[in-house]
């Protein structure tokens, strides 16, 4: 008896949280600018020289000289005028991950959020 009364307890506590937690869109929950932290090119660390990948809050993004849109499911980031990186990998810590094969060579590129600082805060 006590075992089913703490079930429905857990099931009503769960049921309170997503009804009064609002909803966020995963764009605006991603959105912001990501540096390259890592490359690993064929198993041997590389330096990234990459530029930064720029998340909008309106579903659009920018790297690379191209521009599109991206699409969140789960996990995933798919970038739309990505041709030969595919999808990347939402970490936790905020980082993204793209593997992918070019040129016979197999890439792995991981970018880190970059956190903006308030006017007036000093980096040390």
């Amino acid at each position: 008896m006590a075992l089913r009364r703490s079930l429905w307890f857990g099931l009503f506590a769960v049921a309170i949280v997503l009804w009064v937690c609002p909803s966020v869109n995963a764009e605006d929950n991603y959105a912001g600018t990501y540096q390259c932290a890592g490359l690993v090119v064929n198993g041997h660390r590389g330096r990234c020289a990459s530029p930064p990948l720029v998340l909008y809050g309106d579903g659009t993004y920018k790297i690379w000289g191209e521009q599109g849109t991206y699409k969140i499911e789960g996990n995933w980031l798919e970038l739309s005028e990505s041709k030969k990186r595919g999808r990347g990998r939402l970490v936790r810590g905020r980082q993204i991950v793209f593997k992918f094969t070019y040129r016979g060579k197999r890439h792995k590129v991981t970018f880190r959020r970059r956190e903006d600082l308030e006017e007036g805060t000093a980096i040390i």
